[in-house]
């Protein structure tokens, strides 16, 4: 499967998730935009002040609640880097949840 085709998945999987906020999307977009640039590497390395620009997240506290959230229904891992220079590790995760059949983008 194209990466492509991984990043519409990911996608129709966030904007069909009722249980998602505008802030949850919104995050969610600006990671894939992430993605994007960073040539679907996966995982990829990327920093808070990214997202939240991207996201249009003003809050820290909004920014970890919305990460934690999505970590929890399995969009992606995370790995925090603890260094203001590295940013932060992030491994998309594509398929179906609600069957438990979610594998990471190689």
């Amino acid at each position: 499967m194209s990466k492509a085709n991984h990043l519409n998945d990911f996608l129709l999987r966030v904007s069909s998730d009722s249980s998602l906020s505008t802030s949850h999307v919104s995050f969610c977009t600006a990671l894939c935009s992430a993605w994007i640039k960073n040539k679907f590497d996966n995982p990829m390395k990327v920093s808070r002040k990214v997202i939240m620009e991207a996201a249009k997240i003003k809050s820290i506290s909004t920014y970890h609640k919305i990460l934690k959230d999505l970590t929890n229904l399995k969009y992606f891992e995370y790995t925090p880097s603890y260094h203001p220079l590295n940013g932060s590790e992030f491994l998309i995760l594509v398929g179906d949840n609600s069957i438990g059949a979610i594998w990471p983008v190689m």
